[in-house]
């Protein structure tokens, strides 16, 4: 396994930050008016509000504020760090070398023990600190797994590149931009080339795939399969890689996601008619919407209303409507954190259901 020095990014919210592992939603902090304490599933109150902060829990500990210092409880709700701190992080696992060497489950010798451990400044300037679960200051902070915030629809950082210098045919194209199979191992091959100032694609016996009337065309591997996004005066479609179209050219909006459900995804639509297909044609989420954003967190999209009020289409298939004015995903399917009209933050899971009283 390959590792990383742990950086801590004091600037995130007590709530979420890059390096933090899932959050324990069953415990859910619950705000009354100003003042943030925790509840269940089924928003009973099992933790007085008293804090003015409360983030979610992370291994056991949740990250809690009184006055202008944040401490530790634990689920049962109490405080086993004291309030000391100006900046904290979740607790997480991370790694120590391990002296000697010791087997795994499936064998393999490594150098490494995790261990549990939370970031933290004690001062106001942000100089920062990694703490045990006892709140004892340690020696020097933990790495990380390389793979802790995984991006799946981040592109590849390896690019290879092809010399086309001995593809010819007079007057087809001018340059050759990219090219493509329509599955792993097929016989054809596929170019996207440009002629002019405009796009097409031809395969390896010179027949036309797509014209050269596009501005703009891209391939993209979902599924295993290659598909063509394509621009045309401003709108936007999809091709199968053999050239039929998916989706008409006919989209001022058009994105292609791959979700935390390893679903793939379309965000389409005319301006103020905005909705996502999933690969079947159906709309999961109604073209209706002002804007529709994929959430960084995988969790869902963030859907956005003619007026500007925000509301989440989970990817279990669950919507609430647009009402708030902010929306953010957590790294978990079943909540979101929302700002009320009153500018206020809770809590508001699948179902609609407010954890906050106002």
């Amino acid at each position: 396994m390959n590792y990383k020095k742990l950086i801590w990014i004091f600037c995130l919210t007590l709530s979420t930050s890059v390096f933090a592992q899932k959050p324990d939603m069953n415990l859910v902090p619950y705000r009354q008016g100003d003042l943030w304490g925790y509840a269940s599933a089924d928003r009973n109150i099992v933790i007085k509000p008293e804090y003015t902060e409360a983030g979610l829990f992370h291994e056991g500990f949740a990250a809690v504020k009184k006055a202008d210092k944040y401490g530790f409880i634990n689920m049962e709700g109490k405080v086993v760090i004291p309030f000391r701190y100006f900046k904290v992080t979740p607790f997480r696992y991370g790694f120590f070398a391990a002296k000697g060497n010791a087997k795994t489950a499936d064998g393999d010798l490594h150098q490494e023990k995790s261990v549990l451990f939370a970031g933290a400044s004690l001062t106001k300037d942000g100089y920062e600190i990694c703490i045990d679960t006892k709140g004892q200051r340690m020696p020097k902070c933990p790495a990380i797994p390389e793979n802790s915030a995984p991006d799946i629809n981040k592109s590849s950082t390896v690019e290879v590149k092809t010399n086309y210098s001995t593809i010819h045919k007079t007057g087809l194209f001018d340059k050759i931009i990219d090219d493509y199979k329509l599955v792993p191992g097929a016989d054809a091959t596929y170019y996207i080339a440009t002629r002019g100032n405009n796009y097409g694609v031809f395969n390896n016996t010179f027949d036309i795939i797509l014209p050269f009337e596009y501005t703009m065309i891209k391939k993209k591997n979902i599924g295993g399969m290659t598909y063509l996004l394509a621009e045309k005066n401003g709108l936007h479609g999809v091709f199968f890689g053999n050239g039929s179209p998916y989706i008409t050219v006919e989209n001022k909006k058009l994105q292609a996601v791959t979700a935390a459900n390893s679903v793939s995804y379309f965000i389409v639509g005319q301006e103020g008619k905005i909705g996502v297909k999933d690969m079947t044609h159906k709309y999961v989420v109604e073209t209706k919407y002002a804007d529709v954003a994929y959430d960084s967190t995988g969790t869902g999209f963030i859907l956005t209303a003619d007026d500007g009020t925000k509301g989440f289409y989970f990817l279990s298939g669950k919507t609430v409507e647009p009402k708030y004015t902010e929306v953010k995903a957590l790294p978990v399917g079943d909540y979101i954190k929302v700002k009320t009209q009153a500018g206020k933050w809770g809590y508001v899971n699948s179902k609609g259901l407010d954890f906050f009283e106002d």
